[in-house]
């Protein structure tokens, strides 16, 4: 009926009007107005009043909890000791637009409580945090010692304390710098902390200011002159200092000889120096030189690249860099490395030089190569002779040279001096396996019983070096030798008509008919 659907209506409408004045006013005056809207109908008004009460409760609940964003973020600042931030809504400022506004609420710990924290990331491995944390604490204990008055010890050795925590967290993740400054500050605070003494002793070791670490040790040794652990890691340091004088020993022999074994022993000097002290830069630089000279030009130029992708660029690096490229026969990167330093140290006078030797030497050497290509061997041998003079530091590029001037007393038919190229080359670099081809091709030409017998050697030590690629060729040369060695106890035609072993048709027939 008409009249039911009104009241109805009447009903809705008053529901909507009091759900509205329930967000803005008390419970007591939400009651007198539903009466007072409905109070000709006890049904209507009862079911207003249950509306309500749903409505009130729903409401108390959300204030007793709060916002939910804003209870994550006070727990979050308990946690992690940085301050709660509270974001309001959008609130329109009149003119149509919005605005955000943030306002910090900050959750203040004390020292003591941002150590806790960092005591528990630190077990837990998390590291950077536990420095996070270390670090809020000393910050905050900083403040506590600045407004302290009267006695400030207790503040100061609890710093201390701090900075401690913190070297140990450094250290953890490989960060001995840090670790210790931090062990430095520490100390400066309480100079009784002699496990913080140990602790330093052993990273400046570590990070190569070994004379440092052992200062280090011999001061805590004072106060705890029985600590075995101490005394090991000492006479470790020592070690390793006396070690690197041997190696910087024979790398000077070596510049002055060029003989690989100086290298070799410098560099397994080096390996249990850096056994020790893996972040010893100094070191790590002269085992880059080492490696050159060790014939293991290879590996030096790969710790070169790989010094300054970690952040090493100097020029004492591009110098050794420098020395790798000649070392391995690159000569023209090789100048283009003293370039480089020289433009950024003009008076660098050790660039200066190795600049001028490998400008020199390829100069030299190419002049060599040009007059071998005009078969103007004399001349070629000349010039090969400068170039050894000037690579006489370069063990693998002076065998290299040694070879090619043997290659032109070969051509001169002066084979007992390509021999002695032949022989000096091996000695220089015992796997130049063009050298030992070389002197045997030299020696069967020779033809003596006990010039045989050596290049037999000479082709089994080039199959050696050369493997199963020229193993077919080996044996050939082998058996034709052993063929050679038979026919030498018979009589030497050759040596009877006084001409050489590789002696033409003509020749031999203008000596027969002489």
């Amino acid at each position: 009926p008409p009249s039911l659907m009104c009241a109805v209506g009447r009903g809705i409408v008053c529901v909507c009007v009091c759900v509205l004045l329930a967000c803005a006013l008390g419970a007591c005056a939400r009651r007198c107005f539903v009466v007072v809207g409905l109070g000709h109908s006890p049904l209507m008004t009862e079911a207003c009043l249950l509306t309500l009460g749903m409505v009130t409760a729903a409401a108390a609940r959300a204030a007793a909890n709060g916002p939910r964003p804003a209870r994550e973020a006070q727990d979050n600042a308990i946690k992690t000791g940085r301050p709660a931030r509270r974001q309001r809504g959008r609130e329109g400022r009149g003119d149509g637009k919005e605005e955000e506004e943030e306002e910090e609420e900050p959750v203040s710990l004390t020292p003591a409580e941002h150590k806790a924290l960092g005591n528990e990331s630190y077990k837990k491995g998390d590291y950077r945090a536990a420095i996070d944390h270390y670090t809020r604490a000393i910050e905050a204990q900083r403040i506590v010692l600045s407004s302290a008055s009267g006695e400030k010890a207790p503040a100061a050795l609890l710093l201390g304390s701090f900075f401690s925590n913190r070297s140990a967290a450094h250290m953890m993740i490989l960060q001995h710098k840090q670790s210790i400054a931090d062990c430095e500050s520490a100390l400066s605070l309480d100079p009784t902390l002699n496990k913080i003494r140990l602790r330093m002793a052993k990273q400046l070791v570590t990070v190569g200011r070994v004379e440092d670490g052992v200062d280090c040790y011999r001061t805590a040794l004072v106060s705890d002159p029985n600590n075995a652990a101490a005394l090991k890691e000492k006479d470790q340091a020592l070690m390793i200092q006396r070690r690197f004088a041997l190696a910087s020993e024979c790398m000077a022999k070596f510049k002055a000889t060029g003989q690989r074994i100086e290298g070799r022993q410098a560099l397994a000097q080096l390996d249990v120096c850096l056994g020790v002290s893996p972040q010893w830069m100094k070191a790590k630089m002269l085992k880059c030189e080492a490696l050159a000279a060790a014939g293991k030009g290879d590996e030096a130029y790969s710790l070169t690249s790989s010094l300054m992708r970690s952040g090493v660029m100097n020029s004492e690096i591009l110098l050794i860099r420098a020395s790798c490229l000649f070392t391995l026969g690159q000569l023209d990167e090789s100048i283009k490395h003293y370039k480089q330093v020289l433009s950024g140290d003009p008076d660098n006078s050790e660039a200066r030089e190795g600049w001028k030797k490998v400008k020199a030497l390829k100069a030299k050497k190419e002049e060599g190569d040009a007059f071998y290509r005009s078969a103007d061997y004399k001349s070629a041998i000349s010039s090969y002779s400068v170039a050894l003079d000037l690579a006489s530091s370069n063990p693998g590029m002076a065998a290299k040279i040694h070879n090619n001037r043997a290659t032109s007393h070969a051509n001169l038919r002066d084979h007992a001096a390509c021999v002695a190229d032949c022989t000096e080359a091996v000695r220089l670099d015992p796997t130049y396996a063009k050298a030992y081809m070389r002197r045997a091709t030299s020696r069967m030409v020779m033809g003596e019983k006990e010039d045989i017998e050596e290049a037999i050697r000479d082709y089994e030590a080039y199959g050696r070096l050369k493997g199963d690629e020229a193993a077919r060729e080996v044996q050939g040369k082998v058996r034709a030798a052993k063929v050679q060695l038979k026919r030498a106890s018979r009589k030497d035609f050759y040596k009877i008509l006084a001409v050489p072993k590789d002696a033409t048709e003509a020749e031999i027939k203008k000596a027969y008919r002489g």
